[in-house]
Formats: structure tokens, C-alpha cells, sequence
């Protein structure tokens, strides 16, 4: 179940922090700009970073009960 519900829970957070990027400069008229632009790339890959984590945790966790 947890496999299932973490890609959803993965998009979801990227979407909402992506959303509320855009949606800030589209507020302050502001063009595409270099902070901007990371901004909207760190939106998408954080959570990438939390999903290789926890695939490392599970897999040393396997490792070690076998040895």
C-alpha cells in the first residue's frame, strides 16, 4: 500500500509547491527569471530526494537480515 500511495503523494507535493510558484510570479508580473526557474526545478525534485531515501532505508534494511 505504501508503494502505491507514495508516487501519488509524491506528484501531489510537487504539483502544489509547482502551482504555488507560478502562481507568485504570476502575481508580481515577474518574467522567468534564474530564482525562479530553480524554484520551479527544486519543486520537482525534492521529493525525489525523500523517495531514493527511503528505497536506500528498505534496502540496507533487507541487507542486514540476511547477514
Amino acid at each position: 500500500m505504501f508503494i502505491v500511495v507514495l508516487p501519488w503523494a509524491y506528484c501531489l507535493v510537487a504539483v502544489l509547491f509547482l502551482t504555488m510558484t507560478l502562481l507568485e510570479g504570476w502575481a508580481n508580473h515577474d518574467g522567468w527569471t534564474l530564482a525562479r526557474l530553480a524554484g520551479a526545478v527544486a519543486c520537482i525534485l525534492w521529493p525525489l530526494t525523500v523517495v531514493v531515501l527511503l528505497f536506500h532505508m528498505f534496502a540496507s534494511a533487507a541487507t542486514l537480515r540476511q547477514a
